[in-house]
């Protein structure tokens, strides 16, 4: 009975400080760090102060927890993407479906927060997170791309594939900043995030050139 009771309770505890991660996230990338107070965060939450700093040390440690699940989430998507897609065309479209329709906050709001609100020993650990998460996905998937001559040699462009993987993520950055979450309709939300990631597979594979 006393192990149950202390599942229960792991479990209950695991779900309070999923609660406050998911809410603060929501805040984070609606008003900026500096302008959410952990107040705030604990009434969104319905709990007390008490019990949010039970979870997290202060309000810089949530935060590094959100951007920790952020980045957790967009890893195994992107990795997944890797593996189960086979053609650059098709990872190229899926990684820029995943991030329309799963950052819909505007990401420059986040950066400029770790940049400007974090201690630099917590900024490099989010740094290696970030590579991980976004670039070095993308890189598998040029590496491979070049490998299976499906695109031509970097080097005849005088590029690499780092500098390549930096440009498509800033292009996807670039058409993030404005969010189809404006968007009210689900259906137009989809269409809409279909609709630019078409348009980047087309930039990068095709050009602009007729």
């Amino acid at each position: 009975m006393a192990a149950r009771r202390s599942n229960q309770n792991d479990y209950t505890t695991q779900e309070t400080k999923q609660l406050i991660i998911h809410t603060s996230q929501k805040l984070f990338m609606t008003f900026g760090y500096r302008s959410v107070t952990t107040r705030q965060i604990a009434e969104a939450c319905d709990v007390t102060q008490p019990a949010l700093y039970y979870h997290f040390q202060n309000k810089q440690m949530i935060y590094i927890e959100v951007v920790r699940s952020i980045m957790d989430r967009t890893r195994t998507a992107l990795q997944d993407i890797n593996e189960h897609y086979s053609s650059f065309r098709d990872r190229l479209f899926q990684i820029s479906l995943y991030m329309f329709t799963n950052h819909p906050e505007d990401l420059s709001q986040m950066f400029h927060d770790i940049q400007h609100e974090l201690k630099e020993e917590n900024q490099q650990i989010i740094r290696k997170w970030w590579l991980d998460s976004y670039l070095h996905p993308v890189v598998a998937m040029i590496e491979d791309a070049v490998k299976y001559m499906e695109i031509r040699e970097l080097d005849t462009l005088d590029s690499s594939v780092m500098e390549m993987a930096f440009f498509i993520l800033d292009l996807m950055k670039s058409f993030l900043q404005t969010s189809i979450y404006k968007i009210s309709s689900e259906a137009e939300r989809k269409k809409e995030a279909e609709r630019k990631s078409n348009l980047i597979v087309t930039i990068i594979i095709e050009g602009l050139s007729g």
